[in-house]
């Protein structure tokens, strides 16, 4: 990457992080690309360069968390390291992405926007699809029980997400306290969890 080319990137990155302590603080519709472009100590023409409208600048922002989030999991699934540091690692991450992002932001976008919502489906379908790895890995392993079907353990993600997606006041409660995301994360694993007989 050349010299221009990164101050190039350097600049969008600037941006973008300003609008979304701005959408963070304020709420998306009551700030303007002005307020952004002062902020961030560029010109607004740079702005509309890079993302065209603010609903687009937005649309991007969301699509990064969304994209970062999926690497991540990635990036554990194939990792090679004892399965138990690998679920604490996920658990983690989760607790972590949580509390990076304005949950409310995050989901207004993605419930007003129908590319968002596609983009956010398909993210789900292959996050979905890297939780059943790691629980087929657990299996392997011997800590989720073998006597549960993939099927029933798709059916029981679904359910587990499904409630927080669709639960507004529950979001809320959660961004305000990563105690009990991660209580509630180890609840989720207890019941894929095979209890050894003593």
């Amino acid at each position: 990457m050349d010299g221009f080319e990164k101050r190039r990137n350097d600049k969008k990155e600037i941006i973008m992080q300003t609008a979304i302590e701005l959408f963070n603080k304020y709420g998306f519709e009551k700030v303007t690309m002005t307020e952004i472009a002062e902020k961030a100590h560029v010109s607004k023409v740079s702005i509309y360069n890079f993302f065209e409208s603010k609903d687009n600048l937005r649309r991007i922002i969301i699509k990064n968390i969304i994209d970062k989030s999926l690497e991540e999991t990635k990036t554990l699934v194939k990792k090679e390291c004892n399965f138990i540091d690998k679920m604490r690692e996920y658990l983690e991450d989760r607790i972590i992405y949580g509390s990076q992002h304005d949950m409310e932001f995050f989901f207004n976008a993605v419930e007003s926007d129908t590319v968002l919502r596609q983009y956010f489906d398909d993210f789900n379908i292959e996050n979905k699809r890297l939780i059943s790895s790691l629980i087929k890995e657990g299996k392997k392993a011997g800590y989720f029980s073998a006597d549960i079907s993939d099927n029933a353990i798709e059916i029981y993600i679904d359910i587990f997400y499904n409630y927080f997606l669709h639960n507004r006041k529950i979001r809320t409660i959660l961004e305000r306290n990563p105690n009990l995301v991660e209580e509630i994360n180890l609840l989720f694993l207890d019941g894929l969890i095979r209890h050894r007989e003593k």
